[in-house]
C-alpha cells in the first residue's frame, strides 16, 4: 500500500507530530505538509520523506487562503490518503480515498470560536468571523465524502458529530514506553505541553500558588515547572511572557527543550499537572503513566478518558481541589508511586502502538481493496 499523509505543519515535540510521523514509519509513508522544521522535531525520524505541499502557505490563520493548497491539491501514485490536522482534511476534494485521523474538529472555527473571539480586537473580530464563515462553508462540502473518519477521543467523537454532522471510529493514539522512564519523586510538579492559551497554565499555576499557601513552611524547595514547544506566533511568545511573569519565583518554564531533558523532567517529578481548556485528548497523563507518575488532571476533555481518580491520578473541577491533590502528594511519595505504578500498567496495556496498528492497518487496508473493487 502507497500512503501519502498530509499535515499544515511538522515542527514540534508534540504528540500530534510524533503520531503522524510514527504512522509514516511504520507505513512507509510519504508526509506532505506546508511546514516542516526537522530541527525541532524528533530526530528519531530525519529519515522519513517529507515533501512541502504545491502552494503551501503555513497554518490556518488567514482563512480560507491558507487551506486552498490542501483543496486544490492531487498527489499522484497513491492508494490511500491519510489527513490529520485541520484543514489538511480538505485534500478530499481532489483525492480518494481518504482516511482522516481526526485530532479534533477545527477549534478556532467550532468549540473555541467563543472564546477565542473573546480574546479579540473588534477589527480581528471582524475579520476571523468572516475567515470562518468560509472555512465552515468548504468544511460542510468536502467532509461528508471523506471516506472512513478516526477520532482520537471520545471527546473528539462528540465534536465531530456536533459540529460536522459525521459519526466517526474512536482510535486512541499510543505512547511508546521506551521514550520514557522511571526516576526519583523529586520535589516538582511538572506541566509539559506546547504553549498557547487554550493550555490554560494560568489554571495550573494558581493551584500551585494555592498549594503552597496551604503547605507553608513544608512548601520550601517545591517548584512548578513548565516545559513544551513555543511557536514563533507572536501572541504565543507574548504568552509565554505572561505565564512566565505570573509563576515568578515558583517554579520555571522551559520551551523547546531537547528530547533527553524532557526524559529526566517526565522520570524524576512527583506529579504531572494537566490543565487545558477542553482538550480533544491530550498525552501528557499518558505519557506521565508512562514514567510511573500520577497525573492532576482538569476533570473535562480528554483527561476524562486516561485519568482513574484517585487510582493513577487526581480529576480536579478546581484550582482548590488541584491544590489539595498536590499537597497529599507532597507529603506521600509512596503515594506517588504507587498511582504512577497504576497508570503505567494502564498505558502499557490500554495504548500501545501495537493496538493503534492493528486497527489501522486493517481500516486502511480495507479502503484500498473498496476503492481498487470500485475502479
Amino acid at each position: 500500500m502507497r500512503l501519502a499523509i498530509v499535515n499544515p505543519f511538522i515542527e514540534t515535540r508534540g504528540g500530534l507530530d510524533y503520531t503522524i510521523m510514527k504512522i509514516a514509519q511504520h507505513t512507509g509513508a510519504t508526509v506532505y505538509c506546508s511546514r516542516y522544521n526537522p530541527k525541532t522535531t524528533f530526530p528519531e525520524f530525519r529519515g522519513i520523506d517529507v515533501q512541502m505541499l504545491p502552494g503551501a502557505k503555513g497554518r490556518f490563520i488567514g482563512g480560507v487562503a491558507s487551506g486552498l493548497s490542501f483543496y486544490t491539491a492531487k498527489l499522484q501514485d497513491f492508494d490511500l490518503v491519510n489527513c490529520h490536522s485541520s484543514p489538511s482534511e480538505w485534500i478530499r476534494n481532489r483525492n480518494s480515498p481518504v482516511l482522516w485521523y481526526c485530532h479534533s474538529p477545527n477549534r478556532e472555527a467550532y468549540d473555541l470560536y467563543d472564546w477565542r473571539m473573546g480574546r479579540r480586537n473588534p477589527a480581528a473580530k471582524l475579520a476571523w468571523g468572516a475567515a470562518i464563515a468560509g472555512f465552515r462553508q468548504i468544511e460542510s462540502r468536502v467532509v461528508p465524502h471523506i471516506e472512513h473518519i478516526f477520532a482520537n477521543s471520545k471527546n473528539t467523537q462528540k465534536r465531530i458529530r456536533k459540529y460536522l454532522n459525521q459519526e466517526s471510529e474512536v482510535l486512541h493514539p499510543a505512547v511508546e514506553l521506551s521514550d520514557f522512564s522511571e526516576g526519583d519523586y523529586g520535589k516538582y510538579f511538572l506541566y509539559p505541553s506546547r504553549i498557547a492559551p487554550e493550555k490554560n497554565f494560568e489554571f495550573a499555576i494558581a493551584a500551585f500558588k494555592k498549594f503552597r499557601r496551604m503547605a507553608g513552611k513544608s512548601a520550601s524547595g517545591w517548584k512548578l515547572i513548565i516545559a513544551g514547544s513555543l511557536s514563533s506566533r507572536p501572541e504565543h511568545i507574548a504568552y509565554c511572557q505572561e505565564i512566565a511573569e505570573y509563576l515568578g519565583a515558583d517554579g520555571t518554564v522551559h520551551t523547546n527543550i531537547s528530547a533527553q531533558k524532557r526524559r529526566l523532567l517526565y522520570s524524576n517529578c512527583r506529579a504531572l499537572v494537566y490543565t487545558p481548556i477542553n482538550e480533544d485528548f491530550g498525552l501528557v497523563p499518558l505519557e506521565g503513566f508512562a514514567s510511573s507518575k500520577p497525573c492532576i488532571a482538569v476533570a473535562s476533555g480528554g483527561p476524562l478518558e486516561t485519568v482513574s481518580d484517585k487510582r493513577d491520578g487526581f480529576l480536579v473541577p478546581d484550582e482548590k481541589h488541584a491544590a489539595i491533590a498536590m499537597l497529599l502528594l507532597s507529603h506521600d511519595a509512596s503515594l506517588a508511586e504507587r498511582m504512577g505504578k497504576s497508570g503505567y500498567v494502564k498505558v502499557r496495556d490500554k495504548f500501545s502502538w501495537k493496538t493503534f496498528f492493528d486497527r489501522f492497518d486493517a481500516v486502511a487496508a480495507n479502503l484500498v481493496k473498496r476503492n481498487a473493487q470500485g475502479k
